[in-house]
């Protein structure tokens, strides 16, 4: 029995490190959200950008990185790239939000391991204006997505997203953070509760049909709103979500006709411009209190309507406040979910030092090959003179054997195990 470790493990550790060095690529997260930019400068990113993954695909195509992905969301807008430097991302982020707005006081960039958990705190609604919210999740799943449609999506970053999802499966499952007030249509619903005291004397007329329109009016529903009605570009989305409710249906060109009969307007569906002007509202019939809850980006509602008598507009930052009402009760789940975060995070390195590590592991194992082929043939050559080929054969019996306890000491040293534990290599048979 022989005996290889103490001696050995400090070589396989400065192995990892050449192997890292040499093949690891940067992961770069560059990006702005609701915590650093406003709505009027979001909105400006987003109408400048109506094709998010286009803009993924470009950032590989000009060179940048060679894998990317960008995540559009009404509170965030963030690029998460794999190889290149940050500083080339930067650069590029700050062309796109023009001369309006100071990059330094709104740009964020996170590299590598803080690259990799602050996705995964954006995939587990941690870093949510409502923490815990439920939509954050499927539009990652979206952004990721689509980059894959284009082709900006690597082995890397594919890795990266789906580790991201199950890190957010996780927390969703073992955790409380997704009680409590998980949408921002609920607290929408919440901000119209405390404007009327009953909903069920109101009409609330709700522009889109989408995932969260439908959230809107379920939990307007579940408030006691018995008078809804849907407006959408196509009618027929509109009549099959206002039936789930017992709503009625108008299409979008319709909306100033039925403005009359709303006490609260709740905005969320993806348009150009927006759809509600003064001169909209100057056709209104009667002075009653109009509501507009705006959960759009770009903006459903103009923002100058704040300003008209008897009308009050709440966008999506308004609402906030509203949200915070509830974050102290999912704090303690909070920190629960950032245990399992590092968790994902701990076993995405070792799947990255072990992947960085192949390439070498590969050229370990030929070169163990070479010298037992050389050996042996040296060997046997001088004991039988002339041989044939079963030297090869054996030669590589031998060298697999080793190759395979060399690869398992790697793989000890990747997962952080037994770094002074000897490797013992027992003679079979």
């Amino acid at each position: 029995m022989r005996s290889f470790g103490r001696s050995m493990a400090p070589s396989a550790h400065a192995f990892l490190q050449r192997s890292s060095e040499a093949y690891q690529p940067r992961v770069v997260l560059t990006g702005v959200s609701y915590k650093t930019l406003n709505v009027d400068g979001r909105e400006r990113l987003a109408q400048s950008i109506p094709v998010p993954e286009l803009l993924a695909e470009r950032v590989v195509r000009e060179g940048l990185a060679t894998e990317a992905a960008v995540i559009s969301t009404c509170n965030r807008f963030e690029i998460v790239s794999v190889g290149g430097e940050g500083g080339g991302i930067k650069q590029f982020f700050e062309s796109l939000l023009g001369s309006a707005t100071n990059p330094s006081d709104v740009l964020y960039q996170y590299l590598d391991d803080s690259a990799v958990r602050h996705l995964y705190r954006v995939s587990s609604s941690l870093d949510s204006m409502v923490l815990g919210e439920a939509q954050i999740l499927g539009q990652v799943k979206k952004a990721y997505q689509r980059a894959i449609e284009v082709g900006s999506v690597g082995s890397h970053l594919h890795h990266i997203f789906q580790s991201a999802f199950n890190v957010a499966k996780k927390v969703r499952a073992h955790t409380e953070v997704s009680q409590h007030g998980v949408s921002v249509s609920y607290v929408a619903v919440r901000l119209a509760e405390q404007i009327f005291s009953d909903l069920g004397n109101i009409t609330v007329l709700i522009v889109g049909s989408g995932e969260m329109a439908e959230l809107a009016a379920l939990h307007l529903c579940s408030r006691g709103c018995r008078r809804i009605i849907v407006a959408n570009r196509t009618v027929e989305k509109a009549a099959e979500l206002a039936e789930r409710f017992g709503g009625s249906a108008v299409s979008l060109s319709d909306v100033d006709r039925v403005l009359d009969q709303a006490d609260i307007v709740i905005g969320s569906i993806s348009i150009d411009k927006p759809i509600l002007s003064r001169a909209v509202l100057r056709s209104r019939k009667g002075d009653r209190p109009l509501f507009l809850i705006d959960l759009g980006l770009p903006r459903n509602f103009a923002s100058d309507l704040a300003e008209m008598d008897s009308v009050y507009l709440y966008n999506i930052d308004d609402l906030a406040g509203i949200a915070d009402e509830n974050r102290a009760l999912r704090e303690a789940a909070a920190q629960d979910a950032e245990l399992i975060i590092e968790y994902g995070l701990a076993q995405f390195e070792r799947w990255r030092l072990k992947r960085l590590a192949q390439p070498e592991i590969v050229d370990l194992r030929a070169a163990v090959h070479e010298i037992c082929a050389i050996e042996v043939n040296r060997l046997l050559s001088s004991q039988l003179g002339s041989i044939d080929g079963g030297v090869d054969h054996l030669a590589h019996a031998i060298s697999q054997k080793i190759s395979h306890e060399l690869t398992k000491l790697v793989e000890r040293h990747i997962k952080g195990e037994g770094e002074s534990t000897p490797l013992i290599i027992v003679p079979k048979g």
